[in-house]
Parts: structure tokens; C-alpha cells; sequence
């Protein structure tokens, strides 16, 4: 089995560079998966790779997950078909191998779709797999993670956050707003014996 080794740089950073071996049949999931890892960043933010030309213009997409998809939910199409329909290829039906056609192909990794973070790829050798190691493997890893991509997350489409209705840290809840005579510049609109009569009503 072929494994192919790829070189990583991100946008102008002069000092990042990750290489990662893959084998020819693992997917482009597979290597989201393995840079995503290494550099600690959101599985849950939208990506995508591209075949790019040797300029780095963008031929091909290969999306995290299907944006359009074409067949009713459940039932699934092979990459192929689903390229003849028109719909998008999405990582974990896409083979490394049915996608690389050139020793020098070039690639751009966008991740977080809304700020298109770049990460420039180029396919530097291919060889035989060595048996003392496991695919995806990051072969060399210089330079720190670049401190924009640790921004916020904004997590994909229909993916529900959970939210916290507790109140933090043990603190109780805040004062029941209805005792005005506890806020700053309030009344006390009520005595002992319940509200005012109005001054109209109470002559009649």
C-alpha cells in the first residue's frame, strides 16, 4: 500500500509547517480528523478541502457534510453517482487516491467557513507504507498553533449547543423583582392593608 506525504502551511505564518502521511485508500475525513487533532482545534466547525491547480485556484470542493443534498434523507448514493446528480462529495466518501492525479497535487484545507482560515497542502512523495507505523501520521510538526484559529467556535448548522439554565459558581438567584422596595430609586406601592383605593372611587 502507497502512503502519500503531505507538506501544511498556513496562510503568511513563516514559522508553521506540518507534514502528515496518509494511505492512498483513507479519505479525506481521515485527514481532517488528523489535523484537527494535532493542531487541538473544533471537530465542530465547518471545513473543506479543495483540488486545487499548481496556483492554488480552486478546481474541486470536498466538503465536512452535504449542504445540498440530493436524496431523500436515509438513503445514500456512491461518490460518483452523487457527482453525475450534481450534489457535493463530502469527506468520508471521498478516497484520497480517486482524487490525487497529480506527484505535485496541490490542495487548500479552509477551515471555519465564515472566516476562511487557509492551510495551503502540497502532495510532496508518495512511497510504500512502512509497517512500523499507523496512518494518518504527522511525520513533522513545527510551529505553534497561529492564536486566530483558537477564536470562539461556531458550530455547524442545526447542531444544538445545550444550554445552562443553572445560575453559576453556587450563587443563588437573583431577588424577586416584584419587591420594588428593594430597588434603587422604587416604592413601596403597597401597604399592610393591600393597594390604595383611588382617591376618585373612594369619594363616591
Amino acid at each position: 500500500m502507497l502512503i502519500y506525504r503531505f507538506k501544511i502551511t498556513f496562510e503568511d505564518h513563516e514559522d508553521f509547517l506540518r507534514e502528515i502521511e496518509l494511505l492512498a485508500d483513507q479519505t479525506f475525513e481521515d485527514f481532517h480528523q488528523a489535523l484537527l487533532g494535532n493542531l487541538g482545534l473544533d471537530p465542530g466547525m465547518l471545513a473543506s478541502f479543495f483540488i486545487c491547480d499548481h496556483r492554488y485556484r480552486k478546481q474541486k470542493e470536498i466538503q465536512l457534510v452535504d449542504m445540498n443534498p440530493q436524496s431523500p434523507p436515509g438513503e445514500e448514493s456512491e461518490t460518483e453517482e452523487s457527482e453525475k446528480q450534481g450534489g457535493e462529495v463530502v469527506m468520508n466518501e471521498a478516497l484520497l487516491k480517486d482524487y490525487i492525479d497529480d506527484t505535485h497535487q496541490r490542495l487548500l484545507f479552509v477551515y471555519d467557513n465564515l472566516n476562511e482560515w487557509n492551510f495551503y497542502i502540497e502532495l510532496t512523495k508518495i512511497e510504500p507504507a512502512s509497517d512500523k507505523h499507523s496512518y494518518p501520521r504527522i511525520s513533522k510538526s513545527l510551529g505553534a498553533v497561529p492564536r486566530e484559529l483558537m477564536a470562539t467556535p461556531k458550530q455547524i448548522p442545526g447542531v444544538e449547543t445545550p444550554m445552562d439554565f443553572s445560575y453559576g459558581d453556587g450563587n443563588a438567584p437573583p431577588e424577586d423583582l416584584s419587591d420594588f422596595d428593594q430597588i434603587e430609586g422604587g416604592e413601596d406601592y403597597y401597604d399592610d392593608e393591600g393597594p390604595e383605593p383611588d382617591k376618585d372611587e373612594s369619594e363616591q
